[in-house]
């Protein structure tokens, strides 16, 4: 768990498997804001709401709009627990900024 003094998203991904790719028709990437709630998301809270195998991938937040990406609130999916849809962010591309650029900016992201 990384430097809670750090603002940080997390993306839930499969061990071996680039966390940060985007898929064919996706807009944007889930991550969980662990502050969008309180008491704020545990590690343990977001990894047992998902299926074994998973991995969590922690990056500050600094560096995903430094990159020129969006976090943009989102309702999570009605299966998640109240405590993770609350806090359900999605990463979008900036203002103008193309699917390439995008893709690229989520690659710097790995």
């Amino acid at each position: 768990m990384p430097d809670r003094a750090v603002a940080v998203v997390v993306r839930v991904g499969t061990s071996g498997q680039p966390a940060f790719q985007l898929r064919r028709g996706e807009e944007g990437l889930s991550v969980f804001d662990p502050d969008a709630v309180d008491p704020p998301l545990s590690g343990d809270e977001i990894f047992d709401a998902f299926r074994p195998g998973s991995v969590l991938v922690y990056r500050p937040t600094g560096r995903v709009v430094a990159l020129g990406l969006a976090l943009v609130p989102t309702d999570g999916a009605e299966s998640l627990p109240l405590r993770l849809r609350l806090a359900h962010v999605e990463i979008r591309p900036g203002p103008q900024m193309a699917r390439a650029a995008f893709k690229t900016a989520l690659k710097d992201l790995e």
